[in-house]
């Protein structure tokens, strides 16, 4: 999904639309954001059942 908002935004940007390239940058970047964040607390949820169960 993000590579599609940028690919996007980089057409709006080349028809002149400056202001609707940056907001769906933006977008771009608060998604990629968020799964770097979900990435990192997937990895301390299973770093943490593994203290718990350590047998599974």
């Amino acid at each position: 999904m993000a590579d599609q908002l940028s690919q996007i935004s980089e057409r709006a940007r080349l028809c002149g639309e400056a202001e609707m390239a940056d907001g769906l940058l933006d977008v771009t970047r608060q998604h990629r954001v968020a799964v770097l964040e979900g990435q990192g607390r997937l990895a301390a949820l299973k770093a943490r059942y593994a203290v718990l169960f350590p047998e599974a």
